[in-house]
């Protein structure tokens, strides 16, 4: 796939790229397809008899015959256009349009769900980053389905309309050939090389218009600047502007009118030196949509004069000249159709192919298949050995060599400066990620051996980056519809949130945040923290990992958190990240990182006693803040 939309690829190429888009659209629905089809065969169908019978009844006409024979086509005309039109519009309304629908839902629903079911290892790499990034852009340039299913429809038309078209004007290329007259023969020759070069050349004009009233644009502003001549900044400043109220307090506060006014201003002028490219393009627009129409107007007069000429000579009757100039008219018009309609296609599909190629990822990690053994003693027992990992995209080691064994039941802190690997060992303990060297074991078995979806239930996690939804609090602690009320309001209480729950108008089915319900209330960090801590509790998993669990809660907040967790953890095994070294002192197990290594490892006076240490440093440094 290519970055640049501008960049010329090879017919094989398109041809690839519309087939993996319709491909894979066939295989969520194959009627989103054949409908359309049949329904598109109604209206050709409706067309050709339009115009056949139309015909019979002119040359009826012009002959002077009876009305009742008259009757009879004109009859017959009626009927099955009503027929024709009330199937195809039955089958649009009631089949095809909700189909559709459903069909744009699940394309959707399934790059949403490659999100949530794709490794986080792949997730965090530069590579899917960058690929989301260009699904974005193409998304925002538009093409999605909609304009697939637009020129699928416009290229089966171009298809039926073709060869229903030949099928009327066989016969009357016939009579032409087999009539040996040379002025016959020439006026034949004429109409295909006038209807060619008009349709041939329709795409050459396009692509020289566009060279000419955009070459200078072209070469003047970067592509960049082309794309989105309406910046992020400018979108994002707008909003500010127009009053978001989390803004606001903080514009009004450090007057910072100016500074947006400013920067609002240098955008508009970047803005306005695009804005000729944007000009020109809407003048390519309208004058390629001239263009298509006078060449369509020149084949309709094109074939309608050369017809009468035949009709003229005495080729043929007025009525089969009505059928040879519709028909050869609506063959070229279907040329010219399914060359324009093919580009507009292999467009959509070159945008489109970013998320295919994100939809069709395989996962790297190692799927294992063996079940955990459920204990109902909590007795688990994890090892580091060995252990390196490096994030893709980048040189170091966040971890090297780490060797580690936690002691069941107990309590472990782990401290060290930021980027010393603490975070990085908890998404390797409940495999975000696995290790590039060394391995690590529960109950002596790699964890990389067993099944994800049960392997995760084993723990309950805080990470600093948590996040809350707009939906009830119940919900938000169970990460369920299904709330076990009780349980869920037991979990608020332990992590110090009982006081604010009273308050709520609708307890546990208040509304977080009012991003859905008017009604919703909006929460401190320090709160949205305990909901966190509560959610992990309510897990009741035999390990709870917090990452950074009270750096948004105030000092006395913090030491009710740190006073309760032996009873709200129970017998659990329980890792707790800190940069506040006085909030760990009530681990009897401290490990201190550095630079992506275990250091030292021991309680809080041990490590004190060593005045060389890591550990003696950091607390020496914090400890104005102690005391």
């Amino acid at each position: 796939m290519h970055d640049d939309l501008t960049t010329k690829i090879s017919f094989r190429e398109n041809l690839s790229n519309i087939k993996n888009l319709i491909s894979y659209i066939y295989k969520i629905d194959k009627y989103s397809y054949f409908l359309p089809a049949l329904r598109i065969l109604l209206n050709t169908i409706n067309s050709a008899v339009s115009l056949v019978l139309t015909a019979d009844i002119l040359e009826m006409l012009y002959q002077g015959s009876p009305i009742k024979e008259i009757a009879r086509p004109v009859i017959l005309l009626l009927a099955l256009t009503f027929l024709l039109n009330m199937a195809a519009s039955v089958l649009q309304e009631e089949f095809i349009n909700p189909r559709r629908t459903n069909v744009k839902r699940i394309y959707d629903g399934n790059l949403a769900a490659k999100f949530q079911q794709m490794d986080y290892s792949l997730v965090d790499s530069p590579y899917v980053k960058k690929l989301q990034e260009r699904i974005e852009k193409d998304n925002n340039w538009g093409s999605g389905l909609n304009n697939l299913f637009w020129d699928f429809d416009a290229i089966v038309k171009g298809i039926c309309n073709f060869f229903c078209s030949l099928i009327i004007a066989l016969p009357l290329l016939k009579i032409i050939i087999a009539s040996q007259s040379w002025l016959m023969y020439l006026g034949l020759v004429l109409l295909i090389l006038l209807l060619y070069l008009l349709t041939r050349n329709a795409a050459k004009a396009e692509a020289a218009f566009t060279q000419l009233l955009l070459n200078d644009y072209l070469e003047q502003y970067p592509l960049e600047m082309q794309k989105e001549y309406t910046s992020l900044i400018w979108v994002w400043l707008s909003r500010c502007l127009g009053g978001e109220y989390e803004f606001i307090k903080d514009i009004h506060l450090y007057d910072g009118l100016d500074l947006m006014n400013k920067y609002t201003s240098e955008n508009r002028r970047e803005q306005e030196k695009v804005m000729p490219w944007a000009a020109a393009r809407g003048k390519l627009s309208g004058r390629q949509g001239l263009l298509e129409g006078v060449t369509g107007s020149f084949i309709i007069l094109a074939g309608y004069l050369i017809s009468a000429g035949y009709a003229l000579i005495g080729a043929f009757p007025i009525g089969s000249t009505i059928k040879f100039a519709g028909s050869i008219s609506n063959i070229m018009e279907s040329l010219q159709s399914i060359d324009s309609n093919y580009r507009s296609l292999s467009l959509t599909a070159r945008k489109q192919a970013s998320t295919l190629e994100m939809l069709n990822i395989c996962d790297e990690m190692y799927k294992g298949k063996l079940p955990v053994e459920k204990r109902m003693d909590h007795k688990y027992e994890i090892e580091f050995r060995n252990v390196s990992f490096q994030y893709p995209g980048t040189q170091g080691y966040a971890l090297k060599n780490l060797s580690l064994k936690l002691r069941i039941g107990e309590r472990m802190a782990i401290v060290g400066m930021n980027g010393s690997g603490k975070t990085t060992m908890i998404k390797l303990l409940c495999r975000l990620y696995d290790p590039q060297e060394g391995e690590i074991l529960l109950n002596g078995v790699d964890i990389r051996k067993f099944a994800q979806d049960e392997y995760i239930k084993l723990f309950s996690v805080v990470f600093q980056d948590f996040k809350l939804l707009s939906l009830p609090l119940g919900q938000n602690v169970a990460s369920s519809t299904e709330v076990d009320t009780t349980l869920a309001a037991e979990t608020l209480r332990q992590a110090g949130l009982t006081k604010r729950l009273q308050q709520l108008p609708k307890g546990l089915n208040t509304f977080l945040y009012q991003d859905i319900m008017d009604d919703g209330v909006e929460i401190s960090g320090g709160e949205a923290q305990k909901i966190a801590i509560a959610r992990a509790l309510y897990k009741d998993a035999p390990f709870v990992l917090l990452d950074e669990p009270t750096a948004s809660l105030d000092p006395l907040s913090e030491y009710e958190i740190y006073s309760g967790f032996d009873a709200m953890v129970g017998n659990k095994t329980a890792i707790y990240i800190s940069h506040r070294l006085s909030s760990c002192r009530f681990c009897n197990d401290i490990a201190v990182f550095h630079e992506g290594s275990l250091v030292q490892r021991g309680s809080h006076e041990e490590l004190l006693r060593d005045e060389k240490g890591k550990y003696y440093e950091l607390w020496n440094a914090q400890a104005q803040y102690y005391t």
